[in-house]
């Protein structure tokens, strides 16, 4: 959980309001914080919510807290003026670091404690939020010292500048084997043949994302009063909001924010844009979920001190937030916001009264009968982690697909769901070449991939893996597995060949169920065994249950 080091002289002049130690430790609940420690007017505050990074500095902490104890209510406004800036984002960069997003923010007072700040929220952002600057980096210049446009291009790796903290001038290349954060961070962009640059209209180089600033315009100090906030990364949603969050922060310090026109190939764009986003469910669902008694009128007020804004229509609850309010998916996410506008420790826990029957679910009723008949047939059962790596399920199978990722992974080991079983048996079965052949495994769990359709856009699938290797193994084995698991479990399927990336080509096929199931099977091919590290033939099955 990311920990924020503030002054709680600053933290109070933001509010407007002095706070004891035992008032400080009861109000920084209501921004999802916990005072760790104070040691004069030194804090440290844990936020227990890696989803909000607008949370991330004391800017964020007095923001939430203001509103909270009626300072200011509802949805922060921020205006966002035309300013006369333009970046031209160059298409060679797909691929490498395609995406940006810009923006200036004006007469900012810089003290020593602002500039604490500023480095505080772009590090957190960074790390956390943007993967270890994986997804999102953040440069902010001396505004004053950026001349005219800005270009974001693809540059040759023996271009030159003189790096942040640095005093001569040194190649990308070199940049990225003798500084620091070329050494830290070089891994994001080294195996690309030209390298992200960002310069201005005299070609003065900024920033070569997402390694390191330039020593000439990178540079803040207490005498900078206008600020050039770039933003660069893969998905243009997040990078907005990474942006949003520095010039809200920027704003709560008194600086006017200027826009950018971003300029792409096809299309033109002006960031930053501050939306609402809405969410819609009905009224009683508040109280019954939480258990209270909440009047009609009751709920948009406490709606106002968590920076929402509420409407009653009918029977409905129409909520408007800010939309760098990513955590929000579902309705519990604001129901939950109103608990704690509420106060948590107000509400009074009731018992539960109700007289019920266990029994199996049905799918589980129908994965152990999966089981038993995988145990039948002298197959092993393995039980593989629900989280894993892009490298697993998707490099090494021979895939690019999108899969369901955590939004702060503590390790690129455990940074998605799994989308496919197959993948961690072949790891499995990696490790352990130190064992006699053949070896006959199965696995039956749950994966995870993207479906719009759902209320949350993604489905969770149970699904069987059977993996058997040794020197002779071919489709026809797995082949009368499957007949098997089909005639017992009375589930009648049809085989389409099918040329499927990881499988041999003629020897694989897709399955279809007459349920709607679906699966597939075949030998995994030559490529697929060489990224595992695999010597000897493997023939799969994976089938929806």
């Amino acid at each position: 959980m990311p920990t924020i080091e503030a002054s709680k002289k600053d933290l109070e002049e933001l509010i407007g309001k002095k706070f004891s130690k035992e008032e400080l430790e009861e109000i920084v609940l209501c921004a999802k914080g916990e005072l760790d420690a104070i040691e004069d007017d030194a804090l440290k505050i844990d936020i227990k919510d890696t989803n909000r990074p607008d949370l991330w500095s004391t800017e964020g902490i007095a923001r939430e807290i203001k509103a909270f104890i009626g300072k200011e209510k509802g949805i922060p406004e921020y205006k966002v003026l035309k300013g006369k800036r333009k970046a031209f984002i160059d298409e060679k960069l797909e691929g490498i670091r395609p995406k940006a997003a810009y923006a200036e923010v004006r007469n900012v007072k810089i003290t020593e404690e602002v500039l604490l700040q500023i480095i505080q929220l772009q590090e957190k952002i960074c790390q956390s939020f943007g993967k270890k600057r994986e997804q999102i980096a953040i440069g902010v210049f001396d505004s004053d010292k950026v001349k005219g446009n800005v270009k974001y291009f693809a540059a040759e790796p023996s271009m030159e500048f003189v790096p942040l903290g640095f005093s001569e001038s040194m190649s990308l290349r070199e940049i990225l084997i003798k500084h620091q954060k070329g050494k830290e961070y070089g891994k994001l962009i080294e195996k690309f043949e030209k390298f992200p640059l960002l310069t201005d209209e005299k070609n003065e180089v900024l920033s070569m994302p997402p390694i390191i600033n330039s020593e000439s315009s990178g540079k803040i100090t207490t005498k900078t009063k206008n600020l050039f906030v770039d933003v660069t990364g893969f998905n243009q949603e997040l990078i907005d909001i990474a942006l949003k969050i520095m010039c809200m922060a920027l704003a709560d310090r008194g600086g006017k924010i200027y826009s950018v026109e971003l300029n792409y190939k096809n299309k033109k764009i002006v960031s930053p844009e501050f939306k609402e986003e809405k969410i819609i469910f009905p009224l009683k669902e508040v109280n019954e979920l939480l258990g209270t008694e909440f009047k009609i009128k009751e709920i948009p007020k406490l709606l106002e001190k968590k920076r929402m804004r509420g409407k009653i229509k009918g029977k409905n609850l129409e909520v408007k937030f800010g939309d760098y309010r990513k955590d929000i998916i579902h309705v519990w996410d604001v129901i939950e916001d109103i608990a704690i506008a509420a106060d948590y420790n107000k509400l009074e826990p009731e018992e539960m009264n109700v007289f019920t029957l266990g029994s199996l679910e049905e799918k589980s009723k129908e994965t152990n009968e999966v089981r038993e008949l995988c145990i039948g047939f002298g197959l092993q059962e393995i039980a593989s982690n629900h989280l894993t790596s892009k490298e697993i399920q998707g490099e090494k199978m021979n895939l690019k697909e999108e899969f369901v990722q955590i939004a702060n992974p503590v390790s690129l080991n455990w940074e998605i769901f799994r989308k496919k079983l197959l993948p961690e048996s072949l790891s499995f079965l990696s490790k352990n070449k130190h064992c006699s052949y053949p070896q006959k495994i199965f696995e039956v769990g749950r994966t995870v991939e993207f479906n719009p359709e759902k209320e949350t856009g993604v489905e969770e699938k149970w699904k069987a893996c059977v993996c058997i290797a040794h020197a002779k193994t071919n489709f026809n084995e797995v082949k009368s597995i499957l007949e098997a698991i089909g005639k017992e479990l009375n589930m009648k399927f049809k085989l389409k060949e099918e040329t499927i990336s990881f499988l041999e080509q003629g020897k694989s096929a897709l399955i279809q169920f007459e349920n709607g199931k679906k699966g597939f099977l075949g030998e995994v091919n030559q490529k697929v065994l060489e990224n595992f590290g695999l010597e000897t033939k493997v023939s799969v099955i994976e089938i929806e249950i």
